[in-house]
């Protein structure tokens, strides 16, 4: 007997691309987000009333900014500062890219393949959001052992 080889589709291939509705007269946004580098998950839609995007959907893009490997809070000010509507891609969790980061980046990919560079946007993410980093000419008001932040805007690098 055979075996027949069920090919299974890419993720990128389930990718959905929606846009987001202010929520009624209050003005909030029509979606809730959890997750984020923090919790070391991948952001992901908590809350969602309408068609799109889903309970549960992993958050790859808000306004054409790669949000993978961004905190929750960074997540959400990506989300309050894109003009409305808000077009949001969001792909449903499988067996490559389930909502757990730590899980995906230990994966091993063909260098140069999609879900190699999307390693990579998530290293760069976290890189500048969340790696703190030791000086070692210290400005009079900190605290020694103190950890900063590095943001890189273009070629120049902000402590903060």
């Amino acid at each position: 007997m055979s075996k027949v080889a069920v090919k299974k589709l890419h993720w990128r291939s389930k990718v959905q691309e929606s846009f987001v509705p202010l929520g009624g007269a209050s003005g909030e946004l029509g979606v809730s987000i959890g997750g984020g580098a923090d919790y070391g998950e991948f952001p992901f839609v908590t809350a969602a009333p309408g068609g799109g995007a889903t309970v549960g959907d992993i958050i790859l893009e808000i306004g054409g900014t790669p949000v993978l490997g961004m905190t929750l809070g960074d997540v959400r000010g990506v989300l309050n500062s894109c003009p409305h509507p808000i077009r949001i891609k969001t792909v449903s969790p499988g067996s490559t890219l389930c909502k757990d980061l730590r899980l995906y980046l230990s994966k091993c990919f063909t260098p140069g393949s999609v879900d190699s560079q999307l390693q990579q946007v998530i290293r760069e993410n976290l890189y500048l959001r969340a790696v703190p980093c030791e000086s070692c000419h210290l400005p009079p008001v900190s605290t020694s052992g103190a950890h900063r932040y590095v943001a890189v805007v273009g070629r120049r690098i902000y402590v903060r």
